[in-house]
């Protein structure tokens, strides 16, 4: 096979713009009015669009016998040989982040103006005291020679040096896959009313398209520039502001240097009996093993500080801890203006904006002084720091980088059961299935990574895992009005048809949607949460759905279960920890054939989807902070009848 792909990148080239009241030495506190004053959380731009033309050739040939042993027992062999070709882009537009070209001592250097925070170029990249700053160090040209080429002109950096790679698609190729399979076929008796099959297999897959590979590099420096500013207030100071051009660190996308082609293995064990009374019963093992499956992950987030480094304790919050607010006017005691409020300078007088802390400073109301890395995650958390992109220690001078690696594995196992009975008018079938599938990352888009150095962290239960499917239909031609004539034709000859399924909920993961999302610091910007809540009590327990009628939808789960994560953690709830709620649905129809003559009439079909209208929830509100936490919000589509009639000749 060979496959071209050719499309442009999605960039925003007219900017993106975010507001937040986490950003807490820019915000008011609140984001629309951040909207209107131009406190700006983060600026993102891409510079252009451009067209990529991706390319790649598969060949597979395979081979299969089946061998009759005698005439019980049958074995089928077959063996696959994957011959995979890389991605690759025709005009070697492509260019990689490669960790291992990246040289420490070529990192760019980065400008503050500490006389004027609200400098437009403050948190942008500068030369650095050995002259040998690079902002693209590490980056190669996937199948090109590099060398130096254009970046941004008027900037500090109007040209840069890039790398090469001697592989076309930046991957080394693994071209030889070999696939084999086994199965067998056994009847015990011999009288064709038992059967007994199994098979092994093992299946490659070359990988879609914005996986580990040259497609995902679309849009990628130095082509195509997407730069991010942090804590902008004024809208005029976003960008150049009529001066040098200054430039921000990039967000990019690593790829692998070599192709791991991911693979699946296949097993099953099957029992087939002919019972009494027209059945067939089936009933068999089946499972599967992934690995080398692609995830998305962060390589340059910052390091989670270590527990024994944390003067945050247990129960001890960002919120609940920090400087003394004003007296309460009629209690006169102060509360805690959390630890985003920073060390404030006069008691009860918080700093606006915050200053950031320090090594050596205490949070009130933690257990001990703050280390050099422990102030550093704090302000990340509370968004204290000029610039994320400043404080990062694995690349610096890049921002997020977004690192597809084959390195996620997964695990199913299932018990499928299924029976069948045909007689005369009627067909009946049933089929259930009870399963568990474990995997460290559902699918290639899975931004569910919290720590992205810690992936045994994220194994659980995959976000598709369904572990009770039960599903029975049937098509049986009523008995009545058999024979000819009027009340036949207008009334005969009715067949009825239908489908019922009750099914378990797939799981979700609760998150931390409070205004310190990144409750460790860590700046994981790939991640789409940064951090969970702790689980303080038994979510299944001690609620009514009903005991919040001001919500729209019903409550599923307790939300007085969890509670605000512990200061500098990303909290102690795991992925995938709860269920949706789940499904029983019906779906009915009937048909008849009105016939004229033997080669004449009309079919009329009458079909109706979820039969009984039965409210059947799909979603819930996940985060932890938000007014309809764990409030179902939406369903599945309510009762859908369609008429259809057609005329045959």
């Amino acid at each position: 096979m060979f496959a071209q792909k050719n499309e442009a990148n999605s960039p925003n080239v007219q900017g993106i713009l975010t507001f937040s009241s986490g950003a807490t030495s820019v915000t008011t506190g609140n984001a629309f009015a951040d909207l209107l004053l131009g406190n700006v959380s983060t600026y993102q731009q891409w510079s252009k669009e451009t067209q990529y033309y991706d390319r790649y050739r598969i060949v597979e040939p395979y081979f299969q016998d089946d061998w009759r042993i005698n005439k019980r027992l049958t074995l089928n062999l077959g063996l696959r040989l994957s011959l995979f070709g890389t991605y690759r882009e025709r005009y070697k537009q492509a260019f990689n982040f490669n960790p291992s070209a990246f040289v420490a001592a070529n990192a760019p250097a980065f400008f503050f103006n500490n006389a004027n925070p609200n400098d437009p170029a403050n948190g942008s990249l500068i030369q650095n005291a050995g002259n040998t700053a690079n902002p693209l160090n590490g980056f190669v040209q996937c199948g090109g020679a590099g060398g130096n080429l254009p970046l941004v002109p008027g900037s500090v950096f109007p040209t840069v040096s890039i790398g090469s790679s001697s592989n076309v698609g930046c991957l080394k190729g693994h071209l030889f896959n070999p696939a084999p399979r086994i199965g067998f076929a056994f009847d015990p008796k011999g009288d064709g009313k038992m059967a007994i099959r199994g098979g092994y297999g093992i299946f490659f897959e070359h990988t879609n398209g914005n996986e580990g590979n040259t497609e995902s590099l679309e849009g990628s420096p130095p082509l195509v520039l997407s730069a991010t500013q942090s804590n902008v207030i004024g809208y005029q100071n976003i960008g150049a502001g009529g001066g040098t051009v200054p430039f921000f660190p990039l967000s990019v996308v690593s790829i692998p240097n070599k192709a791991v082609w991911p693979y699946v293995q296949q097993w099953n064990l099957n029992i087939q009996k002919e019972l009494p009374y027209h059945f067939v019963l089936s009933t068999a093992y089946v499972g599967s093993k992934g690995t080398h499956l692609t995830l998305l992950n962060n390589a340059n987030q910052l390091l989670p500080l270590p527990s024994a480094q944390n003067p945050f304790g247990k129960g001890q919050t960002l919120y609940n801890t920090g400087p003394l607010g004003p007296p309460d006017p009629t209690t006169g005691q102060q509360t805690p203006d959390g630890a985003c409020a920073g060390p404030n300078q006069t008691s009860g007088q918080p700093v606006v904006p915050a200053n950031p802390w320090s090594a050596g400073q205490t949070v009130v109301g933690t257990n001990g002084p703050l280390t050099a890395q422990a102030a550093t995650n704090l302000n990340v958390s509370c968004g204290l720091v000029s610039s994320n992109a400043a404080v990062r220690t694995a690349f610096p001078g890049f921002n997020n980088i977004s690192t597809l690696r084959d390195a996620a594995d997964s695990i199913y196992h299932s018990l499928q059961v299924g029976a069948r009975r045909t007689v005369g008018d009627l067909t009946l079938s049933l089929a259930y299935t009870w399963s568990h599938s474990i995997d460290d990352s559902s699918d290639r888009s899975s931004d569910i990574f919290v720590n992205a150095y810690d992936l045994a962290n994220n194994r659980a239960s995959s976000t598709f895992d369904m572990r009770h499917n039960l599903s029975i239909s049937y098509v049986y031609g009523l008995p009545f009005f058999r024979g000819s004539g009027l009340a036949h034709n207008v009334l005969g000859g009715w067949q009825v048809s239908g489908i019922t399924i009750a099914q378990t909920g797939t799981p979700f993961s609760v998150n931390n949607s409070l205004a310190q999302g990144d409750n460790a610091g860590v700046a994981n910007g790939v991640s789409t949460f940064g951090s969970r809540p702790d689980l303080a009590g038994n979510p299944h327990s001690g609620f009514s759905p009903n005991q919040d009628p001001s919500v729209p939808g019903p409550l599923a789960y307790n939300p007085a279960a969890f509670t605000a994560p512990q200061g500098l953690t990303f909290g102690n709830v795991g992925r995938n920890t709860l269920n949706f709620p789940g499904r029983l649905n019906f779906d009915f129809g009937a048909f008849k054939r009105f016939a004229i003559n033997e080669r004449t009439g009309f079919d009329f079909r009458w079909e109706s989807f979820n039969l009984f209208n039965h409210t059947q929830f799909n979603a819930i509100s996940q985060g932890f902070g938000a007014g309809d936490f764990l409030h179902l919000n939406n369903t599945h589509d309510g009762r859908r009848m369609q008429l259809g009639l057609r005329f045959y000749f």
